[in-house]
């Protein structure tokens, strides 16, 4: 759809087109597993953010500290935490826009923290996640994670 170029100053118009397009944005994308919707807050408040978007999400729940974190990794253990190289990878395959959240809850530290893919291929990248063999799973059969990554759950973002 073409549109005759608007006036800088009708508000109205912009608005009007700025709608439209959100509808034909969201009508003309799929992603995999994910999905988007219009804000359902813009029939109340049509200046409100404009899409609602629905992904997979992943729950870790994080209650011990790792407590040699800081002689093994250099990292305070009040926000060390880990995941499974197992779980990343599978992750990574099979729902590249997953959103993992992490509900940390240690007595010196709580918050709930996500990341994507992409928040963990930087981490990887920058040296801030730090491979972790466990010894007693060599030989594991039971599917226990073999490997794990450790990291300063504080370089992920906040979910407020």
């Amino acid at each position: 759809m073409t549109h005759s170029p608007l006036d800088n100053e009708d508000k109205r118009s912009w608005c009007a087109l700025g709608e439209e397009q959100e509808i034909a944005f969201i009508n003309a994308h799929t992603f995999k597993d994910t999905v988007l919707s219009m804000n359902p807050e813009k029939d109340l408040d049509k200046y409100t953010f404009d899409m609602r978007i629905n992904m997979p999400c992943d729950l870790k729940t994080i209650r011990t500290p790792w407590i040699y974190a800081k002689d093994k990794f250099g990292i305070d253990p009040k926000h060390a935490v880990s995941i499974n190289q197992k779980d990343l990878r599978r992750y990574a395959e099979l729902y590249p826009n997953i959103v993992i959240v992490f509900d940390v809850s240690f007595a010196e530290y709580r918050a709930i923290h996500f990341g994507t893919i992409s928040h963990f291929k930087k981490l990887l990248e920058d040296g801030d996640m730090h491979k972790h063999e466990y010894q007693h799973r060599k030989n594991d059969t039971q599917g226990n994670a073999k490997i794990s990554y450790v990291f300063d759950i504080t370089k992920l973002p906040i979910l407020r």
